[in-house]
Parts: C-alpha cells; sequence; structure tokens
C-alpha cells in the first residue's frame, strides 16, 4: 500500500481532530527520521498508524488485548491498550511485517527498555507534534532536536508528574525506558 493510500484508509478511520494529530506526528516523525538517520518511510508508515485504533471502543481494545502480559494491570486505559490493538491491526489488516514498525506502533504511549531509534522518534513525535500545546512543550521540542534521549527523558519527567498530579497510573515500561535511556547517555560521556 503506497502512503498516499495508507493516509486515506487512516482519515476515513479517525475523527478530524484526532487525524489532523495524526498528520502532525507524520510531520514530526519525518523529520526527526532526517535529523537522527532513521528511513523516512518507515517513520511516516508508524506515525500515520500509531494511533488507528485511539477511538475504538474501549470493551473491543481490552478483548484484542486481553492475551498481551505488558496490558496486565492497566486493562482500563485506553491510552495503553490503543498502541498494542494498532499494532495487531497494522499486522492483520495492512500486512505490516517489519517488527521494527508494529513495536513504533505498540510502544507509543508507554516506551520501554532498549528501544529502537524508530520507536524513539514515533515515541516521542507523538508528545511534541506541532499542534501539542502543554506546559513546556517547546522547551521539549528544542532538547529533543538538541539531543534525542535527552529530550524524551525530559517528556517522561514531565508525563510522571502530570500523572501524578491526576492520580493517574504510569506503566512499569516508562519507568525502565527512562533507566535505558539515562544508562545510554552515561556510556556516551
Amino acid at each position: 500500500m503506497n502512503i498516499d493510500d495508507l493516509r486515506e484508509k487512516v482519515k476515513e478511520k479517525l475523527s478530524p481532530k484526532r487525524f489532523k494529530h495524526v498528520l502532525g506526528v507524520e510531520e514530526m516523525c519525518v523529520a526527526l527520521a532526517k535529523k537522527y538517520g532513521e528511513d523516512t518511510n518507515k517513520a511516516r508508515i508508524s506515525a500515520l498508524l500509531h494511533d488507528y485504533m485511539k477511538e475504538t471502543n474501549i470493551e473491543i481494545l481490552k478483548n484484542m488485548c486481553k492475551d498481551v502480559p505488558e496490558i496486565k494491570g492497566y486493562e482500563t486505559l485506553l491510552e495503553i491498550l490503543h498502541g498494542f490493538a494498532g499494532a495487531m491491526v497494522a499486522e492483520k489488516e495492512f500486512n505490516i511485517t517489519d517488527k521494527d514498525i508494529l513495536n513504533a506502533i505498540k510502544y507509543h504511549t508507554i516506551g520501554r527498555e532498549n528501544m529502537s531509534l524508530l520507536e524513539k522518534i514515533v515515541y516521542i513525535g507523538d508528545a511534541i507534534e506541532m499542534n501539542r500545546d502543554y506546559p513546556h512543550v517547546d522547551e521539549i521540542r528544542n532538547e529533543v532536536m538538541r539531543d534525542l534521549n535527552s529530550g524524551i527523558i525530559m517528556e517522561v519527567n514531565r508525563k510522571t508528574e502530570y500523572l501524578k498530579e491526576k492520580g493517574g497510573i504510569i506503566h512499569i515500561d516508562t519507568i525502565k525506558m527512562k533507566d535505558s535511556l539515562i544508562r545510554e547517555k552515561e556510556m556516551r560521556k
């Protein structure tokens, strides 16, 4: 399937507001892929499909994800379920077999330890696309353009504080991702 056809399928599935976000993520991921040396086509596909299941009924998502180990304890969180379900749909309906693309879709909201470059790009691209407007997003964008891992760490710190204030739950894989990124930074010194 070519990119224009894929974009059209995504547009048909999502609300105009969600689709605008997806296009913003696509633009940001392609820019980050160019900057950091990732395949722009893989970044584009991952970005376009990252929220494909976001507006799906949560009961459907729960059923789809019932056997996914990372979901245990987080079964009520649409924010987590839609990525895992999206990766399943990408593989089954769109015949995507590239594990890097599938993992970028799957982990785009929680991250994980030892993420690939593409996974990092989609994770942070979702958080900082140009339609996003939250405290310190510009600082995070600037840091991501300076140093990808440092920018992701800034975003995780922000997300952690936000979830604490709201009484939300931070996924254990997000903490593991942050620790992994800190170790990567230390090894580069």
